[in-house]
């Protein structure tokens, strides 16, 4: 039995929760960096390495050889169970592991996929849990239909896809089979770059809450958090998004201590364009946006 989880954090209470079998962390951030339309697991693997392995300043071979080993271990499973939950993060790795577990006739997988546990509140996700907490949620496993994985596949290729309405399309058909995949393809949405600003909606809210007077990264973080109504960035992310304000060829923040400059007031403002200011170069799922 496999167990296929979202990061360590949750993989690790649950190899202390006393459920048998082997688990598996998915260990991508597929909200940031290219995710191309036509590949096979393990060809989008190596384009993920690729991308992480200088996102987060990472060795290639190690996140690469770490790839390797959950595909296999996808693969080779014979009953596998998915441990997920609501948030952006986790909706798009469901996508990509129902969308590989679709093209294997007669499978056993089973999922467990909450937006809420007993007493915790607020809930973010599988993380906060407790070992023993996680293992309560054993006896409530379903098991993964057909359509849930016809639909897992249809939403990766929107995904995918390097048709930015390709997603809007998506979201005007029957999701209800993947009850939180909705909202979250949504929100995935809302970091198109949209005029007036020529921005996407983290970087609008970075800007607000630097605006209001937030200087250091830990109380900024937090802002940006609580702006979410599902929080799903991790601090790697916010930096990376911080940096690329930062050091754009007409810079919009300063380094911490983080206040706006002159372009970064015109964009909040919507008196200037920041893909008019600094171009664009950066993928969405599979819409390659380059200005």
């Amino acid at each position: 039995m496999l167990h296929i989880t979202n990061g360590d954090s949750a993989a690790g209470s649950l190899r202390n929760s006393g459920v048998p079998g082997q688990v598996i962390a998915w260990q991508d951030v597929l909200h940031e960096g290219p995710v191309p339309a036509g590949l096979m697991l393990e060809e989008m693997s190596g384009v993920r390495a690729r991308f992480l392995a200088q996102w987060d300043d990472r060795s290639f071979p190690e996140v690469s050889a770490s790839f390797r080993e959950r595909d296999n271990a996808l693969r080779s499973a014979c009953h596998r169970v998915l441990w997920f939950e609501h948030d952006l993060y986790d909706q798009l790795q469901l996508l990509q592991i129902l969308a590989t577990l679709s093209q294997a006739p007669g499978i056993t997988a089973e999922m467990i996929c909450i937006d809420a546990f007993p007493g915790i509140v607020p809930f973010y996700g599988l993380g906060q849990l407790t070992p023993v907490q996680l293992a309560s949620l054993w006896p409530k496993r379903q098991p993964i239909t057909a359509e849930q994985l016809s639909l897992g596949a249809r939403a990766w290729n929107a995904l995918t896809s390097p048709d930015s309405d390709a997603l809007r399309q998506l979201l005007a058909t029957d999701l209800d089979a993947l009850p939180f995949l909705g909202n979250a393809l949504r929100r995935l949405l809302e970091e198109y770059p949209t005029p007036p600003t020529g921005l996407g909606r983290t970087e609008r809210q970075l800007l607000r809450a630097i605006a209001r007077g937030i200087r250091g990264f830990a109380d900024l973080f937090r802002a940006n958090a609580a702006a979410e109504e599902t929080s799903f960035m991790g601090d790697t992310t916010v930096k990376s998004r911080l940096k690329a304000l930062m050091h754009a060829p007409t810079p919009l923040v300063t380094p911490e201590p983080y206040t706006l400059t002159a372009a970064g007031q015109r964009v909040l403002a919507g008196e200037a364009d920041a893909r008019q200011l600094n171009g664009m170069d950066r993928w969405i799922g599979g819409v390659h946006f380059k200005a």
